[in-house]
């Protein structure tokens, strides 16, 4: 395999790992909805609810935001839970496949030119070690949690074990945290080298609009969905930018290669 091809297959890879991405956000949104609707009612008590004053074994007691007693079904709060850990477990099967089509497109362009894309792949792998530190122990938490719910309410308290098991998982979330922001920083340098090399400025546009996203999310919930829309605008036309390099180094089999 020549260097342009190397190029063109790598980022193919990442073009792979995008539309993965894409599919399983697209999926979560339409499961998450899809509850929601279904039990609207409930969760419209749920969310408006200012302040509790009973348990039981079967429902919590509370004032809703008209100051009406409302009476949530511990087992529809459960089921939340269940419903999340759900989201969790396929989220956790889309991210591992998709990091994994990406360490594979930065192994191969890091091939083709070590200089510009080996900081990219050592970022690639620490993304996929934090991502398999941090999703194991969340899931434990999360059934931990809902396992213990009755008890939860019964004591108003965490238990004991659940205390403890929670703090112990809390250090391998931290550590994977910090690993999947070294890398996540590692990777969009890669991207923005990718799109300098092969003049892709969907690539860099793509890069931009992710930064802005992640920054006015920070500020203000209300700018939430606006984030959320610029996210998904950047993810399409980074889908699209990977694809149109990884035609474009096709072409240039055979030439010298040219650094960023």
């Amino acid at each position: 395999m020549n260097d342009y091809e190397k190029a063109s297959s790598g980022s193919f890879y990442l073009f792979l790992s995008q539309v993965i991405a894409f599919i399983g956000d697209i999926a979560a949104l339409i499961i998450f909805s899809a509850y929601i609707e279904a039990n609207l009612t409930h969760l419209g008590n749920i969310s408006n609810i200012t302040s509790i004053y009973g348990f039981n074994t079967t429902s919590v007691t509370a004032y809703n935001a008209s100051n009406l007693i409302v009476h949530v079904p511990i087992a529809l709060i459960k089921e939340m839970l269940g419903a999340f850990i759900v989201l969790v477990v396929f989220g956790t099967a889309v991210g591992f496949t998709e990091i994994l089509l990406m360490v594979y497109g930065w192994k191969k362009l890091s091939s083709f030119n070590s200089s510009d894309y080996h900081t990219p792949y050592i970022g690639s792998i620490l993304s996929f070690i934090g991502f398999i530190l941090i999703m194991p122990a969340a899931l434990f938490v999360l059934i931990s949690v809902e396992t213990s719910f009755e008890s939860l309410y019964a004591f108003h308290t965490l238990p004991p074990q659940l205390l403890a098991m929670t703090l112990t998982a809390a250090i391998p979330i931290f550590l994977g945290i910090l690993m999947l922001l070294a890398g996540y920083i590692m990777v969009l340098i890669g991207y923005w080298r990718l799109g300098s090399q092969f003049r892709s400025s969907l690539i860099k546009a793509a890069i931009i609009l992710l930064i802005i996203s992640i920054v006015i999310s920070f500020f203000s919930a209300l700018l939430l969905l606006l984030s959320q829309v610029l996210e998904l605008i950047s993810v399409l036309l980074l889908t699209v930018g990977l694809y149109s390099v990884s035609k474009k180094a096709k072409l240039m089999e055979g030439q010298p290669v040219q650094s960023s």
